[in-house]
């Protein structure tokens, strides 16, 4: 007996749903209040849900493979770069009101909740996108398209879910980190140099930042 077409289509499609949970999450989190007990709570659900999706649809081998010091090392300057193009940005973006303010609530999570469970929620959910959006996603995507078209996607597919933050900057954001990120996943087929990538950028971000806004 065959299956029905919209079943064959939520299976197949089924990948998805750790991204519209995570955007939920994300959406919920600025709800609560920056530096809110909400925030941090739902967060943390944000990446337990992209941990757990990657767990099931992952590629496990994403960690085993040769010289994990060096590509830690090559991500870890890639986002110092670029964290450097975005700081010299922010000179520019701090007197645009519309563009500044929601930086400005956002940044407002370090005063309110403290340094270690924001650098906390920052780290886990850092990783939490890269194992989703650099490895689940894209292998779900391969096949019968091309790498670039692969990466076009789930740029977009990660920039779509960070609106859910309401600060258009990390739109901005998401889609060049996306990018710089998904070129390092796909050139290593590991994920060491990626989520070095993310997280020295955001890191970066998290303690420059509040000295322009």
């Amino acid at each position: 007996m065959s299956c029905p077409r919209s079943k064959l289509v939520a299976m197949k499609l089924g990948w998805l749903i750790p991204c519209v949970l995570g955007a939920l999450g994300l959406f919920l989190a600025r709800g609560a209040g920056d530096g809110s007990p909400g925030f941090y709570i739902f967060t943390i659900l944000t990446a337990l849900v992209y941990t757990v999706g990657w767990w099931i649809l992952g590629n496990r081998t994403a960690f085993s493979g040769p010289h994990p010091g060096r590509e830690i090392g090559r991500g870890a300057l890639i986002g110092a770069a670029l964290a450097l193009v975005f700081v010299a940005g922010a000179a520019v973006v701090q007197h645009i009101p519309f563009l500044a303010g929601p930086v400005e609530q956002l940044l407002d999570t370090l005063a309110e909740g403290g340094l270690a469970p924001t650098l906390f929620v920052l780290v886990i959910n850092g990783i939490g996108e890269e194992l989703v959006y650099r490895d689940m996603v894209p292998n779900q995507l391969r096949g019968r398209r091309s790498e670039i078209s692969v990466g076009v996607i789930s740029t977009l597919i990660y920039s779509a879910v960070t609106i859910a933050m309401g600060v258009p900057l990390l739109v901005f954001a998401a889609a060049v980190l996306g990018a710089v990120a998904f070129y390092e996943a796909s050139r290593s087929r590991q994920l060491y140099s990626p989520i070095a990538v993310h997280l020295t950028w955001s890191i970066t971000m998290l303690f420059v930042m509040p000295l322009f806004f």
